[in-house]
């Protein structure tokens, strides 16, 4: 064959190698054309979903209370072995009634509404964990946790180690609550534990087929609540200890929170999730030392102060002589729990509370709200 031959046939190779070359990336190019609009179809549709859920979550409000107690055991990372007795409140579709709460020596304590026993109502709903206060129990906040759920979110709470209510305790340490510069990531480690593992167990309710829970929680719609020494536990799973850090954690309502040790020591500086702060004026021991912890926190915050509220304003104390209905109709137990609830509204569910959240409220002390910190 000769040269200009072997040349014309080299030409013509390369020219269908080309082709060929070009084929395939066109058609690669086009598949992953083809996948990503399905995917982004598919998120598409999720996201309307979500919307829709949301939607269907608010305009059914007020839901009805389902509630329920039981033994929760579970073993921490080095093995060891607990039980603590966990309150749940949620929202279902049967009818809730007066209920008469169990109160110390199984007596009559907080009157309530809620259908016990219930059945979860259909399709998935946000979860907020709750932390009592130092010798608290997880019952102790009846007219918030019930609110909760009225407005459609799943309430977990349960009793820390030094809760009045944990059995076989024994003599609890009382700790140095003064000596707060010298508290680490140590203290009161054992609520980081419990938290993380009710979490850990909530979510695996949720993807067990014969579980009540079962579909019923939304993963990615996780917030806490906690009240003195458990406000301090939620800052320290917001990421006020780098070592407790809770990722699935994504907002956080704080009330007379015992924040002290995150003012000097902590990582209260990158906690970048959405945080609210209630405080009170006759609240003397905490209210004071909030505002130099609001002013580190980097997300959206809030720091709100009630008139005349005490440290126990916040606990069963305020609805004494009261159902938990008629505790929230008005007071400041109708501004903790508005408020409350419009902040995980806001930040939860992505409903549009900024009408509120961007404001105080003549029955308020005083206000603040930052969107974005501004540094410290």
């Amino acid at each position: 064959m000769s040269d200009s031959l072997r040349q014309s046939e080299a030409a013509r190779l390369a020219r269908r190698s080309q082709r060929l070359h070009w084929l395939v990336i066109g058609g690669g190019l086009l598949f992953c054309g083809i996948v990503s609009t399905a995917q982004a179809q598919q998120g598409t549709q999720a996201d309307t979903k979500k919307r829709e859920m949301t939607a269907a979550l608010v305009a059914d409000r007020p839901h009805q209370v389902g509630y329920r107690r039981q033994d929760f055991k579970f073993a921490n990372a080095a093995g060891e072995q607990r039980t603590r007795q966990l309150d749940l409140w949620y929202p279902t579709q049967e009818p809730e009634q007066r209920y008469e709460y169990k109160g110390p020596l199984n007596i009559n304590g907080q009157a309530g509404f809620a259908k016990e026993g219930a059945a979860v109502a259909p399709g998935e709903h946000p979860l907020l964990l709750f932390s009592h206060g130092f010798l608290g129990t997880s019952d102790q906040s009846i007219f918030l946790t019930e609110a909760c759920a009225r407005a459609g979110y799943i309430v977990a709470a349960m009793n820390h180690a030094d809760s009045l209510g944990t059995r076989g305790q024994g003599k609890r340490e009382v700790p140095n609550f003064g000596d707060y510069k010298n508290w680490t990531d140590d203290k009161f480690r054992d609520r980081h534990e419990d938290i993380t593992a009710l979490l850990n167990q909530m979510l695996k309710w949720n993807m067990t087929a014969d579980s009540d829970w079962s579909g019923h929680i939304d993963e990615s719609l996780i917030g806490g609540m906690g009240h003195s020494l458990g406000g301090y536990t939620m800052l320290g799973l917001a990421g006020g200890w780098k070592s407790w850090k809770e990722p699935r954690l994504k907002a956080a309502v704080l009330l007379s929170p015992y924040a002290h040790p995150f003012i000097s020591q902590g990582d209260a500086g990158n906690v970048s999730i959405p945080v609210m702060l209630q405080g009170g004026t006759l609240d003397v021991g905490i209210t004071p030392f909030l505002t130099p912890v609001y002013r580190k926190l980097s997300g959206p915050k809030v720091l709100l102060v009630l008139k005349n509220e005490t440290h126990f304003g916040w606990t069963n104390l305020i609805s004494l002589g009261k159902t938990t209905k008629e505790c929230v109709a008005d007071g400041n137990a109708e501004l903790m729990t508005k408020y409350t609830i419009d902040f995980f509204d806001q930040h939860l569910l992505a409903v549009d509370r900024s009408a509120v959240l961007e404001k105080g409220n003549s029955r308020l002390e005083s206000y603040r709200f930052e969107s974005k910190s501004n540094g410290n």
